[in-house]
């Protein structure tokens, strides 16, 4: 799967460089988390950011010119790993003794995601600002995902999970599978960066999910992203 994501990528860069104005493959670090009231049912849940990669490109497309400022149209491919950590407590009465449960759960997930951004650049050719935002979809391709859990009463501490297994979307056959119900994430990411003399693209965005990954429960993503970029100004 990731030399198929590969090609991909290096076939759309192929594509655009034959007709665009600017391409500009970049790499960067994303960290995410979940937008949830529980994951763990019946439990109190905390939840934590999950950190991973990305790298992808885009297309800067030159819509107006305003003086030192321009409008243009971003479309981007890109490969971006997001996820999230979730702690949970909760106790529970089972025959005449009360257990306090403990679990930690780790889950990373992989997307090949398209945003379309507007673009707002401004500054001189040394030093220019610019400000984006706009629509993503993304599509699941599954990871991996570890998760151990505790229980404790009057006399002892035992752990009676732990287990790794693959995330698979919709429902898998194999029980050491975790399985979630939706693996198209629509969303919206707005962002601002920094380019450089026109040879290196800083750009921080912040992409929040209207879909759930989960179909009966609030579960959306939010990740932020750092990358940097090389901008190829194509002929």
């Amino acid at each position: 799967m990731k030399k198929v994501v590969g090609i991909v990528l290096v076939s759309v860069f192929i594509g655009f460089s034959g007709y665009g104005q600017t391409s500009i493959p970049k790499v960067g670090v994303s960290f995410s988390s979940l937008k949830a009231d529980e994951f763990v049912a019946q439990m109190s849940n905390k939840f934590k950011s999950q950190t991973g990669y990305s790298l992808g490109v885009g297309y800067d497309i030159p819509l107006k010119l305003n003086g030192n400022g321009l409008l243009s149209i971003q479309p981007e491919i890109s490969y971006v790993q997001k996820g999230f950590k979730v702690d949970a407590e909760g106790a529970f009465y089972f025959n005449e003794a009360y257990y306090t449960i403990n679990s930690h759960q780790e889950y990373s997930i992989r997307y090949l995601e398209f945003p379309i951004l507007a673009k707002y650049e401004i500054g001189p050719d040394n030093f220019r600002f610019s400000f984006s935002a706009g629509p993503s979809v993304a599509f699941g391709l599954g990871e991996r995902y570890k998760s151990v859990a505790t229980q404790t009463d009057d006399v002892e501490t035992t752990e009676f999970i732990n287990t790794k297994g693959d995330i698979k979307f919709f429902q898998s056959k194999d029980p050491n599978d975790a399985s979630f119900d939706h693996n198209i994430d629509f969303g919206l990411q707005i962002g601002a960066g920094v380019s450089l003399y026109n040879r290196i693209a800083v750009d921080v965005r912040y992409g929040n999910s209207f879909t759930n990954v989960n179909e009966y429960n609030e579960s959306k993503n939010r990740v932020v992203q750092f990358t940097v970029g090389i901008p190829i100004i194509l002929k």
